[in-house]
């Protein structure tokens, strides 16, 4: 037969380990909810946030209709070079702000025509690249991923010190070498 003083212990000793155990639980059930990969995955930027200004006032319509042109450049570009689609959003968006600055209202409405439509196209390929990558990673598809990792980082490489950035720079390293070890 145990004595009361036995009891008291083991109690005790089986409360202390509960409550051990239940602190082990959340620390690591809190640990898996603010995952950083998880966390960079949902928390994108914009591509086309801040209003771009005219950068040559003084030119005026001339230097807006070479920032078209650059941008009609970069626009047939944009198949071969994801990049080349925020970079002729950007001219578009800089020759309509120097058309409005020049007076000349009709060329800033075509311009801003122009880079509506190419924000648009960039836009949903952007959101088309983020759900591959979702999909190729949730899937162990490592070779799609890395494509789409690519993709992104061209998308996005006008925004260097964004979180999401960095992350998509983190993993493209082990990316690489899940994809490497599968062929």
């Amino acid at each position: 037969m145990t004595s009361a003083p036995s009891v008291r212990v083991q109690g005790l000793f089986l409360l202390l380990a509960a409550c051990v155990l239940a602190a082990l639980i959340g620390w690591f059930r809190g640990r898996e909810s603010t995952n950083v990969d998880e966390q960079a995955l949902d928390d994108y930027p914009e591509l086309f946030a801040d209003v771009q200004p005219c950068p040559l006032r003084d030119e005026g319509v001339t230097s807006a209709r070479r920032l078209e042109e650059r941008g009609l450049l970069f626009a047939d570009r944009y198949p071969y070079d994801a990049g080349d689609g925020v970079r002729a959003a950007y001219h578009f968006a800089q020759a309509e702000a120097c058309y409005r600055g020049a007076g000349s209202h009709d060329d800033a409405v075509r311009a801003g025509r122009l880079h509506a439509a190419i924000a648009a196209r960039v836009n949903t390929d952007y959101a088309a690249a983020r759900l591959n990558l979702v999909t190729a990673l949730d899937q162990a598809r490592w070779s799609d991923a890395l494509s789409e990792i690519h993709r992104l980082l061209l998308l996005t490489a006008h925004l260097r010190r964004d979180g999401y950035v960095e992350w998509l720079n983190k993993i493209v390293g082990r990316t690489t070498a899940r994809a490497s070890t599968t062929l």
